[in-house]
């Protein structure tokens, strides 16, 4: 069977914020378990997904969970200066090695985004399969206009946009987007080529704020154990 997409999962074992919160327990089972859970649901064909890790025990936690680790990342890819796309590119390099040809996308997941939904992953797959676009991205609205988005010039609020006055209606304003870090699926030649997950036909798929949230500090963690007990996901 031809390998289509690598979905790589990366969790490095230095985080400074939240010691070791990858295999931290959430919800009663380990940060890590929540997005191998959301790949097995998603039901995607002709996928590989990875875990990639300079740590040996998450490499145990990740075959309790049913997600295959077939290398350790070297410490020169597991640093804080290390960047996603060098991960990227160092999973790429072990698939191409072990399958002598390269996949052609690649998907990014991080486990610090534990409540994306199956059903996103499936979309965003079926949208390269189907060429619709060269990349999808995980984005979340923001209500703001750039006229109410500061800089802090000389201690003093400086709007992005002075070109009109100040809007504060929400009704009229059309949300902004940015990244959430949930998901990225990137063709793996533009990835490779240009270093970048965002080629010009990138398209957005919007999570709601519980899809969106980031768990990287002691108070993200305190929000997803709420939400769980809220019955929210």
């Amino acid at each position: 069977m031809q390998i289509n997409t690598l979905i790589v999962v990366p969790a490095r074992s230095g985080s400074k914020g939240l010691p070791d919160k990858n295999i931290k327990l959430l919800g009663g089972k380990p940060l890590l378990s929540w997005t191998a859970q959301a790949i097995v649901e998603a039901g995607l064909l002709d996928c590989l997904s990875i875990l990639s890790t300079d740590s040996a025990i998450y490499i145990e936690v990740a075959k309790q969970i049913g997600l295959e680790a077939p290398f350790l990342r070297p410490a020169d890819f597991a640093t804080d200066t290390a960047s996603a796309i060098q991960v990227a590119e160092h999973a790429l390099d072990w698939f191409q090695r072990r399958y002598g040809y390269m996949p052609e996308s690649l998907m990014w997941l991080q486990p610090t985004s534990p409540f994306r939904s199956p059903a996103i992953l499936h979309q965003a797959w079926a949208i390269l399969a189907a060429g619709k676009a060269d990349a999808v991205i995980g984005c979340k609205e923001i209500h703001r206009d750039l006229t109410t988005l500061f800089r802090c010039d000389g201690g003093f609020l400086s709007p992005l946009d002075k070109t009109k006055s100040t809007q504060t209606t929400r009704q009229q304003l059309q949300p902004l987007l940015t990244p959430n870090g949930a998901m990225y699926c990137c063709k793996t030649a533009y990835l490779l080529e240009h270093k970048s997950f965002y080629p010009e036909r990138t398209m957005p798929l919007i999570m709601n704020a519980i899809q969106s949230l980031d768990i990287d500090t002691e108070e993200d963690w305190a929000i997803a154990e709420a939400f769980i007990k809220q019955g929210l996901v």
